[in-house]
């Protein structure tokens, strides 16, 4: 039953992945950095799926019914990313002044609300396929599923997230 499940969400991922056009890393980062800057592989559309199916402990009934809503989900904030991107990228060469200033922030915080709109829009559709604890863990969970591996673990090895040997610094 999992291997047929795993091949089913497989499947979904790759169909969605191949449709969707690939994105390079935000402006400023190399290839292979997360948006902390950290060094990692980028996680596969499955790798992401079987990362959610396990943190909201999903069965596999319910995974195999969210598996295409949830990457139906991530193709329209791709898109949404992706046109800000271009937005911000004809700014380039351009000569900021006050105006250009707030019409670049005003970009990006209408980009901001479009994501924030078609989270609402699809939590209507989560919740036929996710239980109530799920459905309020689904935002929160999906950033630490999409996050690439630090290198050393999870928690950025032995020196822990944030530099200090016992965790993050005071």
């Amino acid at each position: 039953m999992k291997k047929f499940f795993a091949l089913i969400i497989a499947a979904l991922a790759v169909s969605v992945a191949s449709a969707q056009p690939p994105m390079g890393p935000p402006p400023g980062m190399g290839p292979g950095m997360g948006r902390g800057g950290e060094m990692g592989p980028k996680k596969s559309p499955v790798e992401r799926i079987a990362g959610l199916v396990e943190e909201l402990k999903l069965t596999p009934e319910q995974a195999e019914k969210f598996a295409p809503v949830y990457l139906a989900y991530q193709g329209e904030i791709r898109k949404i990313r992706k046109d800000l991107k271009t937005l911000m990228d004809s700014y380039n060469g351009m000569t900021i002044n006050e105006k250009l200033a707030f019409r670049m922030v005003m970009d990006q915080l209408n980009a901001d609300a479009d994501i924030i709109a078609c989270k609402k829009e699809y939590m209507r559709v989560f919740k036929d396929h996710l239980n109530p604890e799920q459905l309020s863990k689904i935002f929160m969970v999906e950033k630490k599923a999409m996050r690439p591996q630090r290198p050393g673990g999870p928690h950025g090895g032995p020196q822990g997230p944030h530099g200090g040997p016992h965790g993050p610094r005071e």
